[in-house]
């Protein structure tokens, strides 16, 4: 990014700050182009670029030969991250027996399932999916007990490739190697760009599986500051970049976990463009990719004209996590990818991939995508209206643009962490936010699955946790006053 891109942040950063603030209330008229050029001592192309955006993310209104205006919109949600609290240099990881601990829950019954980030089996098409598994191993007995090549299943790979037609840069069927779930793409992704001991730059908040793989593999984390609509930040990247502080990038552009955001087609771009600038490899990770509620996302990788993008993604989101079946798109790191995906696991599952060659054939995959991203829009705001009733004054919470996972922020810097013992007493599974990051950044947050249909089971559920964050926020503003 150049000097104008990293004036184009901060005008909109500020404004943000501004609009947050107070300064301008809903209506109001913001400064002028030209005013603000002066101001800032920028161009007024800069001032325009800062405008277009915060009207693409919602928080203005330009109004033809009158102005920019304050658009009613919940600017107050989750707060743009405190840039002083990533000092950008490499730490080590040390997350493992936290996350273990927080996990155990989901598998044991009579559960109200909050924690892991995943669609209700209520929304999956269970049978049509279980009748095509019965069909293939019925007709194709031969090819699904044989070993498959890495490429993969030429119908399935085929289809895939079909899929980035829309792409600036689009995929071909040689692209792909086919892995057993996304994680072993980031892993063998990882593995191919990256040494033990070298640091590689992640989102803060991220998933905190990407922690655990960067742990188990003795990397060290630089965490960027990312914020809950923009994604992660630019500047901030390309000065690790510059300073060739990190060996990789992973990301994820299409409905992050846990802050349910997509980057705007814009910023995914100028994303490819840093990676190839410095060339420094972005793993991308697109588990969620498809269920972005608008039609129409593209990943990182749609602009990854020069090999520096390893795309990952599976179907465990979206359609059946037991069929253990993802695909990776390494670019120019491709020979070795393929090489340690040799020295690992040889091939994956030869009846998945069958299968999904025929679900995609079919056109079915795309109509249950199109259901899907429905069914979950609606759910995730259907919880979060009642998240918004049941928990304490002062809760702040994201508005996801897919997936199906709510970043809670409590009121009077509540431990989540104390929430989630005293919520699992009671039957019921969250995941608390510490997690999520290093060093506690968001120990005060919740992630909540908003997978499964709304009953009363998950209303009763929301109310006891607001009721119980409102008595330990209680309990925490009585301490700090005493």
């Amino acid at each position: 990014m150049n000097e104008e891109g990293f004036l184009y942040e901060r005008i909109s950063r500020r404004l943000l700050e501004q609009i947050g603030a107070g300064s301008y209330a809903v209506g109001q008229k913001l400064p002028s182009v030209r005013h603000l050029s002066r101001l800032f001592q920028v161009s007024v192309n800069t001032v325009m670029q800062s405008y277009r955006q915060l009207e693409a993310e919602g928080y203005l209104e330009i109004r033809p030969q009158s102005g920019a205006y304050v658009r009613h919109c919940e600017v107050h949600d989750v707060p743009e991250p405190d840039g002083s609290r990533y000092p950008l240099l490499p730490v080590e990881v040390s997350l493992s027996e936290e996350v273990l601990h927080y996990m155990e829950l989901h598998v044991m019954p009579r559960q109200v399932r909050l924690g892991i980030a995943l669609p209700g089996v209520e929304v999956m098409p269970v049978e049509r999916v279980t009748s095509t598994i019965r069909e293939v191993a019925r007709n194709y007995p031969q090819e699904t007990w044989d070993y498959m090549h890495p490429h993969g299943f030429p119908q399935f790979t085929h289809h895939l490739a079909r899929r980035s037609l829309s792409y600036d840069v689009p995929v071909v069927p040689d692209d792909i190697i086919v892995t057993g779930g996304a994680m072993e793409g980031l892993s063998l992704a990882l593995r191919s760009v990256s040494r033990p001991g070298d640091a590689v730059a992640v989102e803060s908040p991220t998933y905190y599986g990407t922690l655990l793989l960067l742990k188990t593999h003795q990397r060290r984390v630089v965490e960027i500051p990312t914020h809950p609509r923009h994604g992660i930040s630019l500047s901030a990247l390309e000065r690790v970049f510059a300073e060739r502080g990190v060996s990789a990038c992973i990301v994820s552009a299409n409905a992050q976990n846990p802050l349910g955001f997509t980057m705007s087609r814009e910023r995914k771009q100028a994303l490819s463009a840093l990676a190839r600038r410095y060339q420094i490899p972005l793993i991308e990770n697109d588990v969620w990719g498809d269920t972005v509620y608008e039609d129409g996302a593209v990943p990182v990788k749609a602009f990854d004209d020069d090999g520096w993008v390893l795309y990952c993604n599976s179907f465990s989101k979206t359609l059946m996590p037991g069929l253990r079946i993802g695909w990776a798109a390494p670019g120019r790191f491709q020979r070795r990818f393929l090489e340690l995906k040799q020295l690992s696991t040889i091939t994956s599952t030869s009846l998945s991939q069958i299968v999904m060659g025929r679900l995609l054939e079919s056109g079915f995959y795309a109509q249950h995508i199109r259901d899907l991203r429905a069914t979950l829009q609606r759910q995730v705001e259907a919880t979060a209206r009642e998240v918004r009733a049941a928990f304490p004054s002062g809760t702040r919470l994201t508005r996801p643009t897919g997936g199906c996972v709510l970043w809670v922020r409590l009121p009077g810097r509540v431990n989540a962490a104390a929430l989630f013992e005293k919520a699992a007493r009671e039957g019921i599974h969250v995941f608390p936010g510490g997690v999520f990051s290093l060093d506690n950044k968001h120990s005060d947050y919740l992630r909540l699955n908003a997978g499964g249909p709304v009953t009363g089971e998950v209303v009763r559920a929301l109310r006891w946790l607001g009721k119980a964050a409102a008595e330990l926020a209680a309990v925490a503003g009585n301490a700090n006053r005493g």
